[in-house]
């Protein structure tokens, strides 16, 4: 390299470096805060990636996240937790935090090339530096939701100077997180074929297991079935009811097994595993979980982002009818009933919610930021227990105090629609992806 060229490619390099250290500045009258706390995806080729659309939940499981901070000004450098690779142009960072009430927060991103940036699975805004300026620069407004909140920013860059910079007004806080409230006390063989629901069953004292099979769609006929394990974890009967299509939620109200299948519910006697009837719901999207009242009646969620499409469906006096529809709630899956009250993960504005059985008056609990809300149960407390697939669990108070208690992805797994022992204060996870049941034992 001639001299000339070596002088010229250290000072571009030292101007770079001078620009990207300096500090964090005022919007308005108000000082900025480093925004910490964040997860770094695995980098990846940006072929086909729709920048304005939030990633699939699959795509979310696999982004083998890392934890990273940023260095002594704010910055984290892609490149230095990564490496370079010439394929990879793209990655996810993302960050949870707190809100306790209605607020509005400044927000300001530095980027080295362009981003598109998500609040609660949303698209806000896209961004692109302008000209050979060494970074872009993107200042905006949001408001955040009562709980749990994630800013996600899909950033793309093809330089040397892979790095970013998120700052705020007033400071992003995280929400509680106490591992050591909940510890895993038994779990199954791996043996179970992507498990997604588990129904306790009081009077033959034995839990089942709905077993999806998440590679379903390869197969030339239904390869899901229904497992019988024991209360210390032992599968009693690996497919005691085999040969059904993808099965996901379970209910069961006197002797009844009620199994929500792709294209409708079907019940067995529990008694003698016999199959007694099947009842179609036709036009639905993704028919899910499962729960029964009282007197019950069966309701049934359809994890649909179609505004014209019925979230929940109700089994009643042998019919099955559309239920609630509202252009509020969408993506519904999680759903379970306590005093008159139906319980439901809204997963497409994140929110855990209610509904009354009577009015249909719906509340909103909390926010659990963005995430597909699949477990929910009451614990000895009256407090809510609530599962996202991807592996977080959390207690939230009556008050709405929201506290982390676990986190499968750290032991590799999911936590899918769980059942919740009060005799022992023990959630009872299916896996999925992790193919067996974890129980964990609840210490407080």
């Amino acid at each position: 390299m001639k001299v000339s060229g070596i002088i010229v490619f250290l000072f571009s390099s030292l101007f770079s470096v001078l620009i990207y250290s300096q500090e964090p500045y005022e919007i308005g009258d108000h000082p900025m805060a480093r925004v910490s706390g964040w997860e770094l995806s695995s980098t990846f080729d940006i072929s086909g990636v729709q920048g304005d659309t939030y990633p699939h939940f699959f795509s979310i499981f696999n982004a083998r996240w890392e934890q990273v901070s940023p260095d002594s000004v704010g910055w984290i450098n892609i490149i230095r937790h990564r490496g370079i690779d010439t394929s990879a142009y793209g990655a996810y960072i993302r960050t949870f935090f707190y809100s306790s009430e209605k607020t509005t927060i400044k927000i300001k991103l530095e980027y080295s090339e362009e981003v598109n940036l998500f609040m609660n699975g949303i698209f806000i805004q896209h961004s692109r530096k302008e000209g050979r300026t060494p970074s872009g620069t993107l200042e905006l407004e949001v408001e955040p939701k009562y709980g749990i909140n994630e800013l996600l920013i899909y950033i793309i860059s093809r330089s040397s100077n892979w790095r970013f910079r998120v700052t705020s007004y007033p400071i992003l806080r995280s929400h509680e997180v106490n591992h050591a409230l909940a510890q895993v006390s038994w779990e199954t063989e791996n043996s179970l074929l992507t498990p997604e629901s588990v129904q306790y069953d009081e009077s033959n004292n034995l839990y089942y297991v709905t077993c999806y099979d998440y590679m379903y769609y390869t197969k030339d006929s239904p390869s899901g079935y229904i497992s019988k394990i024991d209360k210390n974890g032992k599968i009693l009967d690996l497919e005691w009811i085999r040969g059904l299509f993808a099965p996901t939620g379970l209910c069961l109200y006197k002797n009844r097994l009620y199994v929500t299948v792709r294209n409708g519910i079907i019940v067995f006697d529990t008694q003698k595993g016999d199959y007694i009837t099947q009842y179609d719901i036709p036009n639905t999207e993704f028919l899910n979980d499962i729960a029964v009242d009282s007197i019950g009646r069966i309701y049934i969620s359809d994890t649909s982002t179609e505004p014209e499409k019925p979230d929940i469906y109700i089994l009643e006096n042998n019919e099955v009818r559309p239920w609630y529809q509202s252009e509020h709630v969408s993506g519904t899956n999680g759903m379970f009933i306590y005093k008159g009250k139906l319980l439901i993960g809204n997963n497409g504005e994140g929110l855990l919610q209610t509904i009354d059985l009577e009015d249909k008056s719906i509340t909103t609990i909390c926010s659990l930021g963005t995430g597909i809300i699949d477990g929910i149960r009451i614990d000895n407390n009256g407090d809510y227990l609530v599962s996202h697939w991807e592996g977080k669990i959390f207690r939230i108070t009556q008050q709405g105090d929201i506290t982390e208690i676990f986190d499968a992805r750290l032991e590799g797994y999911n936590a899918a629609d769980f059942e919740f022992s009060g005799e022992t204060s023990t959630l009872v996870i299916p896996t999925f992806l992790g193919d067996k049941v974890v129980a964990l034992k609840l210490n407080y």
